[in-house]
């Protein structure tokens, strides 16, 4: 597997994953000298054909741009070797599990050193996930979004890279799951009531009244990082 790329990022949109990645991905990566030598023209963020107007966005912050429809078989195919695979709140985007489970082992083959997920929560708990926010008539504004036709599940991303292991023995890797945002309290403009239209994107008052609740205890995860470290 010969490298083309230092990072790159599915659903980039404004190139945010990858900035975010160049200036504190290394406390994933573990490697000072291998991070220090990634160049932003070695970075390439991946959109829709139809998202082709964010081109101009993300090469004006120095990063290259690609147009692909990552849900068939030959894009998905053409993807190129990197260190680090990006795919930050992009699976759920896809049209179903199947596209995204091809979608999570592809990164992983063409993925050198990193592959980090970053998943909307659609986990349904109620300890930390949606359940908590459902015993009280509400749920997160995402969960009802035409654009997220994909309720991809940790378990979902998890039971893909094992499955992918099992077709790649070779491959030695680390997995780690860990909450990427959190929310403390029913005051999140994100948590809306569960009649609220589909798309809506935050809570007006027009939507009725929330509950008055005390802190979550434990916070309820907004957000899940799951990350596959490889040694070789």
């Amino acid at each position: 597997m010969t490298d083309q790329f230092d990072v790159v990022d599915l659903g980039t949109k404004h190139g945010n994953a990858i900035a975010e990645f160049l200036k504190k991905g290394n406390m994933y990566l573990g490697n000072d000298q291998l991070f220090k030598s990634f160049r932003k023209d070695r970075c390439v963020g991946y959109e829709r054909p139809e998202a082709e107007n964010y081109r101009s966005i993300v090469e004006k912050k120095k990063f290259r741009f690609r147009v692909a429809d990552l849900a068939t078989d030959e894009a998905i195919a053409a993807m190129p070797a990197a260190h680090v695979y990006l795919a930050f709140h992009f699976l759920e985007h896809v049209p179903n599990k199947s596209w995204a489970n091809k979608l999570v082992k592809a990164s992983l083959t063409n993925a050198k050193s990193l592959a980090w997920f970053r998943l909307p929560s659609f986990e349904q708990d109620k300890d930390t996930g949606e359940g908590v926010l459902r015993e009280h008539g509400m749920r997160f504004c995402w969960t009802h979004w035409t654009g997220h036709p994909t309720h991809w599940l940790v378990q979902d991303c998890v039971e893909a890279i094992e499955e992918w292991a099992k077709d790649n023995p070779e491959r030695e890797y680390t997995l780690k799951v860990k909450p990427a945002e959190l929310y403390k309290n029913i005051g999140n403009p994100r948590i809306v009531p569960i009649s609220a239209p589909i798309d809506t994107n935050e809570y007006s008052e027009s939507l009725g009244p929330k509950p008055k609740l005390p802190n979550f205890k434990p916070p309820v995860v907004s957000a899940w990082e799951v990350i596959v470290n490889f040694s070789n």
